[in-house]
């Protein structure tokens, strides 16, 4: 992840600590909207300071896992800097629609997008019910996006439904089991430190993070998983070490991001 504007994400954090506080599914929305915001408040006259929200060795890898000839795909929670979509839509003859529920954070989209003269289709919803018929897309991503939903097992169904029949969906979100994670609760416990699981979660406004098979469970009524995509570390030695040791079938289960793809489950 680029590195996130510190007032925006200082102000949302109040908003999600309050939000969870309530319980309110609604309010917690509503933090999410203002996010997007925050964000354009502060970054709309420099384009170069608009975060990246997830993982950048994710993108190429949930790229890569999308069909050639999904000519229509959807993008759901697409964040304010949409690399994922950037690359997916490198491919001509594809439209790729990006959705996020911030109309600050859909704007941003496209924005970022046309300065590298990538046209996006930029819809304003919510990812637990989505303004599309159903089967209208060839494939469906979701990267880092299904950990912030209230319902996200009601995520799971709208994803399914609006894909069509043997379409692809990939949902990618932080593992809370990966090597490093495993790694940082090893050497606070070295020093007799106990954190409680959110301490570890990639970002302190996720309602929850996963392990693949957990992430199998809650999408397991709408979507068949019909396999998990590497992703790895990008940095020095141990970055590359870790990289290689998740690759290997028997540790795959630590990789750095869970990479599910499915198909919808009529």
């Amino acid at each position: 992840m680029t590195a996130p504007m510190t007032d925006a994400f200082t102000r949302h954090r109040a908003d999600i600590e309050a939000a969870r506080a309530s319980g309110d599914p609604r309010q917690i929305k509503a933090a999410y909207r203002s996010l997007g915001t925050y964000l354009e408040d502060d970054t709309a006259d420099d384009l170069d300071r608009v975060p990246v929200l997830s993982f950048g060795e994710t993108t190429p890898v949930v790229a890569a896992e999308v069909p050639a000839d999904a000519d229509l795909v959807l993008d759901a929670g697409c964040g304010p800097n949409p690399a994922l979509a950037i690359a997916l839509a490198s491919q001509a003859a594809r439209t790729v629609i990006v959705l996020d529920i911030g109309l600050g954070t859909s704007r941003l989209a496209l924005a970022v997008a046309a300065r590298s003269n990538v046209r996006l289709v930029a819809v304003v919803g919510d990812v637990e019910s989505l303004p599309f018929r159903n089967a209208a897309f060839d494939a469906v991503v979701c990267d880092d996006t299904i950990e912030h939903l209230p319902d996200d097992r009601q995520g799971g169904r709208e994803l399914s439904r609006v894909t069509r029949d043997e379409g692809t969906v990939i949902v990618a979100t932080p593992n809370r089991r990966s090597l490093e994670v495993l790694w940082r609760k090893a050497a606070d416990r070295s020093r007799l430190r106990r954190l409680p699981a959110a301490a570890y979660f990639a970002a302190d406004s996720h309602l929850r993070e996963y392990t693949p098979r957990e992430l199998t469970s809650v999408l397991d009524a709408s979507l068949d998983v019909r396999c998990f995509a590497v992703v790895g570390w990008r940095g020095g030695r141990t970055a590359r070490w870790a990289t290689r040791v998740v690759r290997r079938k028997p540790f795959r289960g630590f990789t750095r991001t869970i990479v599910a793809v499915a198909q919808p489950v009529r």
